[in-house]
Order: C-alpha cells, then sequence, then structure tokens
C-alpha cells in the first residue's frame, strides 16, 4: 500500500510518497520495549502538563517538556530524535485541543493517559536510521545494538503511470501496531520517500476553481464554463450550526459539571458527531468529482484562489447576519485542501493564487483565453449568486 502527498512545510515543493510493508507479529518482541517507552514518555508529558495547568494555569512549551524528560529512563531507550518525536505528538494534540476549546468546542477533552502496555508509533527522523541496501537500520539510544529490517527489492522505486522509474530517499520511518478487538494483529512499518521536484506537464488545458458558499465556479482554459450548485451542502453545514447553536443556549441555563450538563454534553457531541460525518462525504464527493473531471477533460494543472484573510477581509465590507453567515459557514480551507490532495494523487497539482478583496475571481488566477480574443470571466453578482459570462477584452500578454 502507498500514499502520495504534497509537503509544503518540511519539504516545499516536493513529492513524498509513504509505503507500507508488514513486519509480522514474530518481530513484536523486538518492537514492544521501545513502543512502550514511547508510551511512557507521552503518559509523563500529560502527568507534568495537567500539573503544571493545576498549578500556574498555563500549558508547558514542547522545550519545557524535552527539557524535563531528558533524563528519564524511557527517554534513553529511545534515539533522541524519536523521543522527541513523542512529545511534538503530544504537544499537537495540546495545541489541537485548545484551538477547539477557543472555538466554542467545549465538549473537547485534553490528551489523557494511554494504558501502560499500550503500543504507540515510534518515529524515526532521518538522522535516526540508515540505509544498508535493501536493509533498514533503526538506530536506539547510545549503547543500544541498532534494529535491522530487511525489505524487499526495489522498496525506494516508484513506477510513474507512464512507465518511468523514480528512486526515492527515504525521509522518516514509522512503526505502527495494528490492533483489533484488543489484539495485537500485525506491525507496519511506514517508510516516507522524498521523490524530489517532480516535473508538472503545463502545456494543456488549466482549470481554474473559485469557492463561493454553496457555490463553486469553474473556467478552463479552453473557454468552458461550469458553476457547482452546492445547496445541500450548504444547508447541512447551517442546519449544524443552528443544532448547535441550541445545545449552546440549552447549556447555558444549567449549572456546569452537573449531571443534567454532562448529560447534554455528550449529547451533543454524540449529534455533532453525525452531522458532521455527513458534511465530510458530501465534500469528499465534491473534491473527487472536480479531480476526476479534470482528469476526463485531459487537464494539466489546476489553480484555485487564496482564501487568506476571506473571511477577515469580507466582513469589513458585507454586513449584516445573512452575510456574515454566507462566508463563514463554508470550510473553504478545507476544501482546498482536500482537492489538493486528489489531484496530487493523479497528475494535477492545484496552485492558490491571488489574494482578492471578496472571493477571488478565477481569471485573477489564470486568464482562460477563448478562440478570437475573448477571455472567460466569472462576474460576481452580489450576494449568493453567481454569474458566468464570456466578455471581449484584448489579448492577454504574456
Amino acid at each position: 500500500m502507498k500514499s502520495v502527498a504534497w509537503s509544503d512545510k518540511s519539504h516545499p515543493h516536493r513529492l513524498l510518497l509513504t509505503k507500507q510493508f508488514p513486519l509480522g507479529k514474530d518481530k513484536l518482541s523486538v518492537f514492544q520495549p521501545i513502543m512502550q517507552a514511547a508510551n511512557r514518555i507521552w503518559n509523563s508529558c500529560v502527568w507534568h502538563s495537567r500539573e503544571t495547568f493545576k498549578q500556574e494555569n498555563r500549558w508547558p512549551t514542547k522545550t519545557e517538556l524535552k527539557a524535563k524528560f531528558k533524563l528519564f529512563a524511557a527517554w534513553k531507550e529511545l534515539h533522541s530524535q524519536s523521543a522527541q518525536a513523542a512529545v511534538e505528538e503530544y504537544f499537537e494534540a495540546v495545541s489541537s485541543y485548545r484551538k477547539h476549546r477557543e472555538n466554542g468546542h467545549l465538549e473537547m477533552n485534553p490528551p489523557g493517559f494511554k494504558p501502560k502496555n499500550h503500543l504507540r508509533t515510534v518515529t524515526w527522523k532521518r538522522q535516526g536510521f540508515d540505509v544498508d541496501g535493501s536493509n533498514l537500520v533503526l538506530k536506539l539510544s547510545r549503547g543500544k545494538e541498532p534494529i535491522k529490517v530487511a525489505l524487499p527489492e526495489g522498496w525506494d522505486v516508484v513506477v510513474l503511470p507512464d512507465g518511468t522509474e523514480v528512486k526515492g530517499i527515504p525521509v522518516e520511518v514509522k512503526v505502527k501496531a495494528v490492533v483489533r478487538r484488543c489484539r495485537v494483529e500485525n506491525l507496519v512499518l511506514h517508510v516516507t520517500l522524498d521523490l524530489g521536484v517532480i516535473p508538472v506537464r503545463r502545456a494543456g488545458a488549466v482549470s481554474a476553481y473559485d469557492y463561493n458558499s454553496g457555490l463553486v465556479a469553474r473556467a478552463t482554459s479552453d473557454g468552458q464554463l461550469d458553476l457547482f450548485v452546492c445547496r445541500e451542502l450548504l444547508a447541512q453545514v447551517q442546519y449544524r450550526n443552528k443544532v448547535l447553536a441550541g445545545f449552546q443556549a440549552r447549556m447555558s441555563r444549567l449549572k456546569e459539571g452537573s449531571r443534567r450538563w454532562k448529560r447534554c454534553l455528550s449529547a451533543k457531541a454524540r449529534v455533532l458527531k453525525r452531522l458532521d460525518r455527513r458534511i465530510r462525504q458530501m465534500e469528499h464527493a465534491l473534491t473527487k468529482l472536480f479531480a476526476e473531471l479534470d482528469e476526463a477533460e485531459g487537464g494539466a494543472f489546476a489553480v484555485t484562489g487564496n482564501l487568506t484573510n476571506l473571511r477577515r477581509s469580507a466582513r469589513t465590507g458585507m454586513k449584516g447576519k445573512k452575510a456574515s453567515q454566507k462566508i463563514n459557514q463554508m470550510a473553504y480551507e478545507r476544501l482546498q485542501l482536500e482537492q489538493r490532495y486528489k489531484n496530487s494523487c493523479g497528475a494535477l497539482r492545484p496552485t492558490p493564487g491571488r489574494k482578492e478583496t471578496h472571493l477571488p475571481h478565477v481569471v485573477s488566477v489564470v486568464p482562460a483565453t477563448l478562440p478570437g480574443g475573448d477571455t472567460a470571466v466569472c462576474g460576481c453578482a452580489g450576494g449568493a449568486g453567481w454569474s458566468c459570462r464570456p466578455t471581449s477584452t484584448a489579448q492577454p500578454t504574456s
């Protein structure tokens, strides 16, 4: 099994691919001690963070946690980068919890303790392992023998759809436990390969997407204009927000921590989880349709409008409750990430465009030139309405 993703932060503009290799249960005795050591580091982070929050009313930083547990016995069982990765994983979980609480999701709980026999995923960064032919040498702490894992022939080679073979450079290794019904079924080795900068076909059709509340406008370089009406998705989002407001109003009249308050909190989490699952399914179906449409039309490049600070800039010009809802309810960033991932799995790579004061026009990203010198323009009719029309303009200069 393998999965493809574009990385922006760790490896800018490079294609990363993760391949999975089953290790078998016979390797459990080798990896169990270090996976439980990573779990002890996690539990230590939980305990220290809770004590710090009780005494000082703040959460410790990532640097404080690493300095605190550097001399612990569990830390010395792992490679230094593997131990730091366990702390960083906990810190990301705390950051996500705090962000949800700030956004009004009071049902969220901070990261908790794990059972002492829990097998936590162990991560080796680039300096934590070596490659010896078809073997991976996973380093442990100083004085401990490294773990050798044999891999099949051609484990670092990826065959592209056109038959080209690309050899990747391993940048990260993880060992995960597959647990079903409280039993360890298997151990899986995840190897992330850096395939470098893969050239993208820029010759051919270009498709540009413009997100609006409940509507998505699409224009191609050969003059085709499409408008996708997503009223059902917007209705589900509005209904979710209405249900959330009802629960918040009901919980505000109850005493926090009481039995009725806790029952209402659990009911809120259960209902919102069901609604979010329904919304995510619609979003995935929509972005999958975009990727399949681009592939069917032979598109070589896809662009989307840059939605950075869209809500902040739009809020100043659009007043009123209805206008604010149209801007703030749709998950524009999530739609963009999902479309980016689905296009990355094929031959396309969407790129963000220029920021606009209102919903960005697709032609501000890539001009879509029609035969005869006409340019496809997506004109905003204001509010929730959109009208797309070809208008005669001068030929854009390159």
